[in-house]
């Protein structure tokens, strides 16, 4: 029982960062296309 849970932390502390790291991509990507989106609107290419 001790070696599973001690297994399960240090899996959980192994994988903790790429959710994160998704979070700032989508981030990223919304910032990005909510920009070009006000960029297209403001300056329509016609």
């Amino acid at each position: 029982m001790v070696d599973k849970s001690e297994l399960a932390i240090a899996t959980s502390q192994a994988q903790s960062p790429i959710p994160f790291l998704i979070e700032l991509l989508f981030n990223l990507l919304s910032q990005m296309i909510t920009v070009s989106t006000i960029k297209l609107t403001s300056h329509p290419v016609s």
